[in-house]
């Protein structure tokens, strides 16, 4: 995904096989670190100081929304569902966002 800093960025993830206790986790790796957590929400919506998650009803997808991205979020973005009983991790997504 390529954007203009400062604008919006929405990063779009599906995941369709999601049952009624999973949670969606979002999280990013910044070239030569490691995996940082973005932000997760089981059935609402949710905003904190890096992004905002929207969640539809039926969960069987997700968008990750970056209000002002920069330079600095840069980065491979990871969708996943965390079983929350069994703690499993599904990968069910990458999106990279580059910056022009």
């Amino acid at each position: 995904v390529e954007s203009t800093e400062g604008q919006p960025v929405n990063l779009p993830c599906n995941h369709s096989t999601i049952s009624g206790n999973e949670y969606i986790y979002w999280y990013r790796q910044i070239p030569h670190r490691g995996p940082e957590y973005v932000i997760s929400g089981l059935k609402d919506d949710v905003t904190n100081e890096m992004a905002s998650l929207i969640i539809p009803t039926g969960r069987k997808s997700s968008t990750l929304i970056l209000p002002h991205a920069t330079l600095k979020d840069t980065a491979v973005y990871y969708c996943m569902v965390r079983d929350t009983q069994w703690f499993d991790f599904i990968f069910e997504g990458t999106k990279k966002l580059q910056k022009n």
